[in-house]
Formats: C-alpha cells, structure tokens, sequence
C-alpha cells in the first residue's frame, strides 16, 4: 500500500510540475507573437519606404533641392539597414535558456524592433511630407 501511495504521489510531483512548464512556454510564445506582431507592421512599411527612397533618389538626381532630398533618403536607408541588422540578430531559437532569460531576451527585442518601428515611421513620415511639397510646387 504504501508502495501505491508513494507510485501515486510521484505521478502527481511529475506532472504538477510538467504543468507548471506549460504556462512559461506560453508565456514565452505570447512575448515572442508580440515581437513578430511589430515586426509585421514594420516588413508591411517597407515598400513604402523603398517607394519614397527612389523618388527621393529620382529628386536628387534631376538637382532638385539635392541637399533636402539626399537627406531624407538618407534618413529612409538608416531606417531600412536597422531592420536589416535586427532581422539578422534576432534569435527565434533561445536553445538551452531558461524562461526568465527567454523572457528578458524577447522583451528586449520587442523594445528593439519598436525603436526600429518608431524610426521607420520618423523617416516616412518626413519625407512623405517632404515629397508632398516638392509635388505641390
């Protein structure tokens, strides 16, 4: 009997803990849905901003308030190599780390890619404006 009790009581220390896993992976995966949630809204901005760059380049080229032009262009390249070098060092695996450095390292990286996020809508926003007032003249 004892033997019972104790085969019992294993059964429920294994999977009262293999319960308490589950909650930090889905944790995690929340975390991580909401890093590739911005990254979505920031990759859905990029042919926008490719659009600006080439008539910004297309301004520059033609002498049309080059300095202005090469500026915001400029300002769209910075914008687009972050999310290059982001999108290069993220690390969708986390192999081997506990879920409180799982957990730091995707928080990180959402502070990040919304940094990214903030500096691609500063740089279209200028020169979607920009672009409006060289048209308008």
């Amino acid at each position: 009997m004892k033997l019972l009790i104790t085969a019992f009581l294993l059964v429920l220390l294994f999977f009262g803990c293999s319960e308490k896993k589950a909650p930090d992976k889905d944790q995690e995966k929340a975390l991580l849905d909401e890093v590739i949630k911005v990254h979505d809204e920031v990759m859905g901005a990029d042919e926008h901003l490719m659009k600006n760059k080439m008539l910004l380049d297309s301004l520059a080229k033609a002498s049309v308030n080059v300095d202005s032009a090469k500026a915001y262009s400029t300002q769209l390249t910075l914008a687009d190599s972050a999310m290059s070098t982001w999108m290069h060092k993220f690390d969708v695996e986390n192999t081997g780390k506990t879920h409180e450095q799982i957990m730091t390292y995707l928080d990180a990286q959402k502070k990040e890619i919304s940094k990214v996020k903030v500096q691609i809508n500063t740089a279209l926003s200028a020169s979607d404006t920009y672009l409006k007032k060289v048209k308008s003249k």
